[in-house]
């Protein structure tokens, strides 16, 4: 397949139709024009691209984590419970993992299965099930802005009943679907999918309905900051093309204050440049500040000291969106009272901060915030050379030469050779940086970095350590060694 980073025309986005809303029954309840005019007829406060604007010239940052059962009946109760027991700004429609993998006759017998015996047989809401219908009941029981979540090579039916059903952003974009979500599905139709609901939300902003889409590089658990704020910058290129004009970029915090404050400043500052630069003007960022995604510590106390550290540098850094995971995080999935619990946790801590006008070492971000932006753009400069000047041509290219490379993916079709590890701080840097196209300047910083802690230590740096470092923070420290 041959891709480009060219908007599709009418006649292919709509021809593509067709056979989208052909995949499941439930396609046939998509009317773009009634859904149009069904968002209309909302409140502008359940408007997620309206909210995440209003709280980037507000300097809010708003709360949130994920959800999602199979019953309509019982999400609808979830979904009210976060909202007015975890006080949360904004919801999500976790999508379960048959419906993300397009198994929409298993995720219907699971749905059927689930409320036959009462006991839920999916990890999620299987949205293409319940169609449009059964979805918009979910956005009428609730007064705040709800996002399609979760991640796959293909989300294009989903997004279709989704944004239909009323949910008003989408999360996920090409290189974390390639990435973390796929073994055997190759780049060029990865984003020849996401282009496709780029577009789809493209027509609903022309059409008046502004909605959001999220990109991020992949996931922040032991990889370096710079290739992951790199895949966010290059996926948003492709969004913007399509007409996208909310990105709400993503980020995962990696447990040192200063590192993520620091990669969060360089995300936007980057972000908005090169979109600035390519001739995407009219495009409104903001940022998403995850939680740690990696393995959780067990214990709730100490898991909500690592959710109150995500919160703390997502205000810091000044970020739209802290999205928490739970303090049940390591031993199930979560239950809406632990979900509510965690809420709340993050929801005083926001408050209690938003306006201490917190300081942290000054010269220690900018000094970092300045090695992740040379390194994010060497790597953001090569793949559109790559591509000659082309973000979905250079990434396929970067992705085969290893120019983009992330450690611990899915993909048979990601190198892989790109490792991760702390320095003695704390901070997550390359001890092996594969072929991304770093300086000698580059290479010796980090060398010396990691060197700081050998040294410390008394010992080499190598595999073991690796290994010790990922599970470091599921046992409340930040370095294996610690």
């Amino acid at each position: 397949m041959k891709i480009k980073n060219k908007r599709l025309t009418d006649d292919e986005f709509f021809q593509e139709r067709k056979e989208v809303l052909e995949m499941w029954p439930t396609g046939g309840e998509v009317d773009l024009a009634e859904a149009i005019d069904f968002h209309k007829s909302l409140p502008p406060h359940k408007n997620f691209a309206r909210k995440l604007l209003q709280a980037r010239d507000t300097h809010t940052t708003l709360i949130r984590t994920d959800s999602g059962v199979p019953s309509v009946e019982e999400f609808s109760k979830y979904l009210r419970y976060l909202q007015d027991e975890g006080q949360t700004d904004l919801l999500g429609t976790m999508v379960d993992s048959m419906t993300r993998s397009n198994r929409y006759e298993d995720a219907d017998q699971g749905l059927r299965e689930s409320l036959k015996t009462g006991k839920w047989a999916l990890n999620g809401f299987p949205l293409v099930t319940h169609g449009v219908h059964g979805t918009r009941r979910l956005i009428e029981e609730v007064n705040l802005p709800v996002m399609v979540r979760g991640i796959a090579p293909d989300y294009r039916l989903i997004d279709e009943i989704g944004f239909a059903g009323g949910h008003t952003a989408t999360s996920g974009s090409p290189l974390i679907a390639l990435c973390q979500y796929s073994r055997n599905i190759p780049l060029e139709v990865v984003i020849r999918n996401y282009q496709y609901v780029y577009r789809l939300i493209g027509y609903y902003g022309e059409n008046g309905v502004p909605l959001a889409a999220s990109t991020t590089g992949g996931f922040a658990i032991l990889c370096p900051f710079s290739v992951l704020i790199a895949g966010a910058i290059l996926d948003s290129f492709i969004a913007a093309e399509q007409g996208v004009k909310t990105i709400n970029l993503s980020i995962n915090t990696q447990g040192n204050v200063i590192q993520d404050v620091a990669s969060v400043i360089t995300l936007r500052k980057t972000a908005n440049e090169y979109l600035e630069a390519l001739g995407y003007k009219d495009v409104e960022t903001t940022i998403n500040c995850t939680n740690w995604s990696g393995k959780f510590p067990d214990d709730i106390f100490q898991a909500s000291a690592i959710i109150s550290l995500g919160v703390f540098a997502a205000v810091a850094s000044k970020s739209e969106i802290a999205t928490v995971k739970t303090i049940e995080e390591a031993k199930t999935i979560p239950r809406r009272e632990a979900n509510a619990a965690t809420l709340r946790l993050g929801k005083t801590l926001i408050n209690i901060l938003k306006d201490q006008g917190l300081q942290l070492d000054q010269k220690a971000v900018e000094t970092e915030a300045k090695m992740l932006e040379m390194e994010t753009k060497a790597i953001v400069d090569k793949v559109l050379d790559q591509g000659d000047g082309d973000a979905a041509i250079g990434e396929v290219k970067a992705v085969q030469s290893g120019v983009f490379d992330v450690p611990f993916a899915a993909s048979q079709y990601v190198p892989c050779k790109v490792k991760g590890i702390r320095d003695n701080q704390g901070m997550v840097r390359y001890i092996d940086h594969g072929n991304l196209p770093f300086t000698n300047e580059i290479v010796a910083f980090h060398k010396e970095k990691i060197a700081e802690r050998e040294r410390s230590e008394g010992r080499r740096a190598d595999y073991q350590t690796i290994v010790e470092d990922l599970s470091s923070i599921s046992k409340g420290l930040l370095t294996g060694s610690a």
